[in-house]
């Protein structure tokens, strides 16, 4: 008699643990796959503060919260973004359940993929008294870097667009 008793209150505990377990997805919402690109690749990945990876990079986030995205790379001024939730197609349906709402089914991280492009170290705060000259300097490291193989053709091309644009905006 007693081994019958016992059986259904370790189900109860046993299910209290399991939902237990399980809060942080209603708190936080159930996982949604992003996508997180840079421009150069191979950037240091910090989501929410932690080191996460190196990008390009696919992690699941939890849907119900707002994610900071910090991306570093040497040479490169740091980029932040953000993933945010926003309401998806299925929070227009006219029924909805708790527990889908719960679990963050009504919300998706917006945007999906990430795209962030890293201003080169090479891009000056200020035009300085002779931004001409500035201007020449800043294409020249870019030039020398670009012949010692620390950077890419490509990374080159935009590390000059990026200067000249500054420039230009400046003047």
């Amino acid at each position: 008699m007693k081994i019958k008793t016992l059986l259904p209150l370790s189900c109860v505990f046993l299910a209290l643990i399991s939902l237990f377990a399980g809060c942080a997805s209603f708190k936080r919402g159930v996982p949604q796959e992003v996508i997180i690109l840079s421009f150069p690749n191979e950037a240091s990945v910090y989501i929410n503060g932690e080191a996460t990876g190196i990008t390009p990079m696919v992690v699941k986030l939890p849907r119900k919260v707002t994610h900071e995205v910090r991306l570093e790379k040497q040479g490169y001024n740091s980029a932040v973004k953000y993933f945010v939730p926003v309401p998806n197609e299925k929070s227009k349906n006219f029924i909805r359940f708790g527990l889908s709402q719960d679990l963050g089914y009504y919300v998706d991280l917006e945007p999906g993929t990430m795209q962030a492009e890293l201003k080169s170290g090479l891009v000056p705060n200020s035009t300085g008294a002779d931004p001409f000259e500035k201007m020449a300097q800043q294409a020249l490291e870019a030039d020398r870097q670009l012949e010692a193989g620390e950077i890419t053709p490509l990374e080159h091309k935009v590390i000059i667009e990026q200067i000249i644009e500054f420039f230009e905006q400046s003047i």
